[in-house]
């Protein structure tokens, strides 16, 4: 019998941790240090089950060898319905099992659901509650942001970044991306985003996006789209891209125009889509919502849906990096913002689920309150940052005014590790916010650090009304909804 990891399995392991991801159908795991073990006799070259106890029994010297292959098997047969693995008497067999990514697919995935584990194995039950706790103390890079331009080819009304960068922008040497993308590899990183600007105008990402799958990386990218050649889609078919996130704003040409203020953008984006579609590369449609497009968001679920793409949407807009709130005057009032979310939580199914189905909060903090207060508010600083053109690091993309580091001068690693801006960051916690731990709309929140900092002038504790005025309203219209539906 042979076993090798799917072609769209990324596994990373530490002494502490085994994890496991599969990018086609967005399910992951977590394992102790005895599954870390057995994940690491797992690799894309393919092996045979008596090499792996083999392997195995120089670890465990004391477990007989029927017993361990026996656990082992029920360990890789578990993987192997999850498609996690492949397994069979052939290296033909194994190609034949294993799955590309398709739209025929009954329920092609293109962003994770959730974070259970879908296992009768003893595993930790929710995989980002484990990170949750493996990162205290214990911060790891895995996922990097990577604008490999600062150039745009669209100047959105909404975006966060400035468009002064955007009309001096310019591109990061590949070999020094390669650099970077090495030292990420080797630190342990598994998801790599590659962005701008617009990803799509640095001459070498084709390049740059097999150098990323030479390293074993799952990889991300967003774009609008709109510079995207033909002859590029099929090498991206053969790179196996985990995702392509492209915005659409209105399935009127004129809306979306207007909104990334050039002329004949939504003709573009719309065509690209398609082609990626027909490709069947996997992609996921955003639409941020905004004063200009609010009437007609629907029509770009009911597209995506059409074919049978992800399509998610967004109304709570950040103010620019550089501080200047200028580009909120495109965000929905209050009232504007009643009208859109009992709007979403009738006809949006996606969105509705996703409020339904996620545990509250508050019932946590009622659990065990001294533990809350100890996790970490987000991910910056503990699991990811994003790198710019010029080399500057930030804890994410929207937060360019907070530099950790810089590539061109120290390693990332060094920066990781040492940066002053990084520990700082690695100290707060949700005992920061004390006033929102007890909050009656907790489970209704989008507080964001990069959100507070932009906006209140470069204050990352200082919570603007705004989002405390979003997360009771939508407390409000969703139990609203709830009490109506028990009704019926």
């Amino acid at each position: 019998m042979l076993v090798r990891q799917s072609k769209n399995t990324f596994i990373r392991t530490t002494k502490r941790y085994g994890y496991i991801i599969n990018q086609l159908t967005r399910q992951d795991r977590c394992y102790n240090e005895s599954g870390a073990d057995w994940l690491r006799e797992i690799s894309r070259n393919p092996r045979t089950i008596d090499d792996i106890i083999n392997s195995l029994l120089g670890i465990y010297e004391d477990v007989d060898y029927e017993i361990l292959k026996s656990d082992f098997m029920e360990f890789a047969n578990s993987l192997a319905h999850n498609k996690f693995i492949v397994m069979g008497e052939t290296i033909e067999e194994l190609e034949e099992k294993d799955t590309d990514f398709s739209y025929s697919m009954d329920n092609p995935k293109t962003i994770l659901d959730n974070f259970y584990q879908d296992t009768k194995e003893i595993v930790s039950e929710n995989t980002q509650e484990f990170f949750l706790e493996e990162v205290q103390g214990h911060p790891m890079i895995s996922s990097l942001q990577f604008e490999l331009s600062s150039r745009c080819n669209e100047r959105c009304i909404h975006c966060y970044i400035p468009n002064e960068k955007k009309n001096h922008g310019f591109d990061m040497p590949t070999s020094k991306v390669k650099n970077v993308i090495d030292e990420f590899a080797e630190m342990g990183g598994i998801n790599v985003t590659l962005s701008g600007g617009e990803a799509f105008l640095h001459k070498d990402i084709i390049e740059i996006a097999k150098y990323c799958r030479e390293k074993d990386l799952k990889i991300s990218i967003l774009s609008n789209l709109i510079s995207l050649k033909d002859e590029q889609i099929e090498k991206l078919k053969s790179i196996n891209i985990s995702l392509i996130q492209v915005s659409l704003y209105s399935m009127d040409p004129a809306v979306h125009d207007t909104i990334t203020t050039v002329k004949g953008s939504f003709y573009k984006t719309k065509a690209a889509i398609e082609k990626l579609v027909a490709a069947d590369i996997p992609i996921q449609i955003s639409c941020p919502i905004m004063k200009a497009n609010k009437d007609g968001y629907t029509e770009v679920l009911e597209y995506a849906k059409k074919l049978k793409v992800k399509a998610q949407t967004d109304y709570i807009m950040m103010a620019r990096a550089d501080l200047d709130t200028g580009n909120l005057a495109n965000r929905l009032s209050l009232d504007e913002t009643e009208v859109l979310i009992r709007d979403i939580l009738e006809h949006d199914m996606s969105y509705r689920e996703d409020v339904l189905e996620q545990l509250p909060v508050s019932d946590e903090i009622a659990f065990d309150i001294e533990k809350y207060k100890k996790q970490r508010v987000c991910g910056v600083g503990y699991d990811n940052c994003c790198i710019t053109a010029n080399g500057d690091v930030y804890p994410c993309a929207g937060w360019q005014d907070f530099v950790l580091g810089n590539v061109f001068k120290q390693t990332l690693q060094e920066i990781w590790e040492n940066s002053e801006r990084v520990k700082q960051l690695r100290k707060i916690t949700q005992a920061s916010f004390p006033q929102c731990i007890k909050c009656d709309a907790r489970d209704f929140c989008a507080r964001c650090l990069v959100r507070n900092y932009n906006e209140s002038g470069g204050d990352m504790f200082k919570i603007n009304q705004h989002f405390c005025d979003v997360a009771f309203l939508t407390k409000r219209l969703v139990e609203e909804w709830r009490e109506k539906q028990l009704m019926k």
